[in-house]
């Protein structure tokens, strides 16, 4: 089993297991479906919140995070996941300067698990 990732408080930061999951459900297809769909559209989302935070539209930030967090759990990406919960519900009350940091976080983070799942498509031969 590989070992996932872990920040201070003991969260994992990425959950292998989910994958392994996913690729029990629907096979390596599927797991190769579901990481090309996450790396294609996870990007605009987190840009159309970035862009609605940036023009006071909290309302389409909140949904675009949303989406975003439960995409990212799906695929084992459990900081990203967390980060944009985070954004959500700072969002949902309107607290433009927290939000702004939280999305500079995801934004991050996001490249991490875009490597990360690379990583783990290449070597479950998806």
């Amino acid at each position: 089993m590989r070992t996932a990732a872990t920040n201070a408080t003991e969260h994992p930061d990425v959950d292998p297991d989910a994958l392994t999951r996913l690729e029990r459900f629907g096979g390596s297809k599927l797991l190769r479906e579901m990481i090309a769909l996450f790396v294609e559209v996870a990007p605009n989302r987190l840009l159309a919140a970035e862009r609605a935070v940036a023009v006071g539209k909290l309302t389409t930030a909140e949904n675009e995070l949303h989406s975003l967090k439960s995409s990212a759990a799906q695929l084992g990406a459990m900081k990203l996941s967390r980060l944009s919960e985070q954004g959500e519900m700072l969002a949902r009350g309107e607290m433009v300067t927290g939000i702004t940091e939280i999305l500079v976080q995801c934004r991050g983070e996001l490249a991490r698990v875009e490597s990360w799942l690379a990583g783990e498509r290449e070597a479950r031969g998806a």
